[in-house]
């Protein structure tokens, strides 16, 4: 690849505006002409903003896979790139998350013939990269979802009856966390209603266990993180709520007040659910919106990148490993801001009887818990449930 390249971002088949691309030492973009549709441009690209070639370079940065993939440097090796930002401008950039895609001069595409909500895709790069077979990389067609997903974990865009994403850790060779994510997927298909949740099935690659899922939106529709919807000081007033309930309170009044009452509502039922399974990993870009492109109609996502739960990431795996009875205080502290004026209607603790047996058989796939340890994560489960249970009934 040429160290300047010059494309087109498009939004499905409208033109969006003209860019640059730099690859020397620094990726950087450089936006040189806004086109017929540019009030279709990413959130914060506006027209006569002096910040415009940040914000792209921003955009764009959202749009590449994590350099803190532990496979990042096998990726990057074998396919002949600088870094991943050049990786995600080496095919068309199209997802399976929004409708932006790059076009490169003199092509002559539709966005119809080639987006991978109704088209099938060449997955060899996903099977790959899913079976440690990095090698083979060089060989694989880079029109792929796979080259601007994001996140830590090992993952890969397969096609499967449509397209389904698979999951297997973010540590190397452990993939525990991924066992905790169908494990949270399959607690709140319980208490929640099913467009709530996305569901994870447990699925096997080689000899080890993943998650699989379907896309989280359709052709129609285009997922935005909250990161890029609510305002940054609410934003650090979530970061700074754990273990003061006062950050808690103000939090939850300035999301009643921000005129989305389902926000606050889905705000509500990710607290009880991290409650449930001590989740470590919610931040403003797993918890989204998605936006109907035909109507702009904004509704909250499904409850999805559930990974880490019931203390399989790597810090969950060490605690749990040294935990005690007194350490059950510490977790419900960590964990557990509930409020007795919520509404808790929707919660109905029967549909949860029996899900200790869910979790047994879940954990006892991996080698690292042994049946003690399996014990010790389902008393802590039992006893976050018993404080939501009591809480619930003052409502």
């Amino acid at each position: 690849m040429h160290n300047q390249e010059t494309l087109t971002l498009m939004y499905k088949d409208y033109e969006v505006l003209t860019f640059v691309v730099d690859y020397v030492n620094r990726p950087k973009i450089r936006l040189i002409k806004e086109l017929e549709r540019f009030d279709l441009a990413p959130y914060g690209v506006e027209k006569d903003n002096d910040s415009n070639n940040m914000r792209l370079l921003r955009f764009f940065n959202s749009r590449k896979i994590s350099e803190n993939r532990w496979d990042y440097d096998l990726i990057i090796k074998n396919i002949g790139c600088r870094d991943s930002f050049e990786l995600a401008f080496k095919g068309h950039g199209l997802s399976l998350s929004n409708h932006y895609w790059f076009k490169r001069e003199g092509e002559d595409l539709k966005y119809e013939d080639i987006n991978f909500f109704s088209n099938k895709w060449d997955d060899s790069f996903a099977r790959a990269v899913l079976n440690g077979k990095y090698e083979e990389l060089s060989k694989c067609d880079l029109n792929v979802p796979d080259i601007v997903t994001q996140g830590w974990a090992v993952k890969g865009w397969i096609y499967d009856n449509g397209p389904k994403l698979i999951k297997l850790g973010i540590v190397k060779d452990q993939y525990e966390d991924s066992l905790g994510e169908v494990l949270a997927s399959r607690l709140a298909c319980r208490i929640l209603k099913e467009n709530d949740v996305l569901k994870y099935d447990l699925v096997k690659v080689g000899d080890k266990y993943g998650s699989i899922c379907k896309p989280l939106v359709d052709i129609d529709e285009e997922l935005v993180p909250l990161s890029v919807v609510l305002p940054n000081d609410l934003y650090q007033l979530f970061l700074g709520r754990n273990n003061n309930k006062e950050k808690n309170r103000e939090f939850f009044k300035r999301v009643s007040e921000f005129g989305m009452p389902e926000l606050y509502d889905l705000f509500v039922k990710l607290s009880c659910l991290r409650s449930l399974c001590f989740i470590s990993d919610l931040h403003f870009d797993n918890i989204c919106v998605i936006r109907n492109t035909k109507t702009n109609k904004i509704k909250p996502a499904p409850i999805h990148d559930l990974a880490g739960a019931f203390g399989t990431s790597k810090t969950g795996k060490e605690f749990i490993t040294k935990l005690n009875k007194g350490s059950y205080f510490i977790i419900y502290f960590l964990f557990s801001f509930l409020e007795s004026s919520w509404d808790y209607s929707w919660y109905e603790p029967t549909r949860l009887d029996g899900f200790e047996e869910e979790i047994r058989k879940i954990l006892s796939n991996s080698n690292f818990y042994t049946p003690e340890l399996i014990e010790r994560i389902i008393d802590v489960y039992q006893h976050q449930k018993d404080a939501l249970d009591e809480i619930s009934k003052k409502n």
